[in-house]
């Protein structure tokens, strides 16, 4: 038995249109697989909730590893990432890899998108896999989420 690949992350968001238009429109990723409602017995053992009924859309940039928004309608869930710190135990984030970090803060703060602070200067003499430049942010419903730059993948 191993475990054949990492093939999403799930974020749970509290309003699903809000949050597709922000992952699409913000981030620029694109829709992998559009809105749909799950309901009934699967769902409901999956989740471990009685009478699940949750909305999830997936975004990615097409590649093998994709973010799950999830909005639970029933049982709805309280605040929760917003709540903590990036350095409390529980806490998650989902990297993303960008072409340059300082740009997207640029553009990304000009928006309106708050960071746990600016992007470091570039770190020189770094190579594959390790990140050049990256820095926090959140999206609407708090979730972390991290920008990081790097160089090209070696052949």
């Amino acid at each position: 038995m191993t475990v054949q690949s990492i093939y999403h992350v799930g974020v749970v968001v509290s309003d699903l249109e809000r949050s597709l238009e922000w992952y699409t429109n913000v981030l620029g990723l694109e829709v992998e697989r559009p809105t749909r409602e799950l309901t009934g017995d699967w769902i409901s053992q999956v989740t471990g909730f009685e009478n699940t009924r949750m909305k999830m859309a997936w975004v990615g940039t097409g590649g093998e590893c994709s973010i799950e928004l999830n909005e639970y309608v029933e049982p709805a869930g309280e605040s929760g990432p917003a709540d903590r710190d990036r350095n409390d135990v529980g806490t998650s984030h989902v990297g993303l890899e960008v072409d340059d970090v300082h740009a997207w803060y640029d553009r990304l703060s000009a928006a309106g998108v708050e960071f746990a602070g600016p992007p470091p200067p570039k770190l020189p003499n770094v190579t594959y896999p390790w990140a050049r430049c990256a820095v926090y942010l959140r999206d609407p419903d708090g979730n972390l989420l991290e920008l990081l730059e790097r160089d090209p993948r070696p052949e």
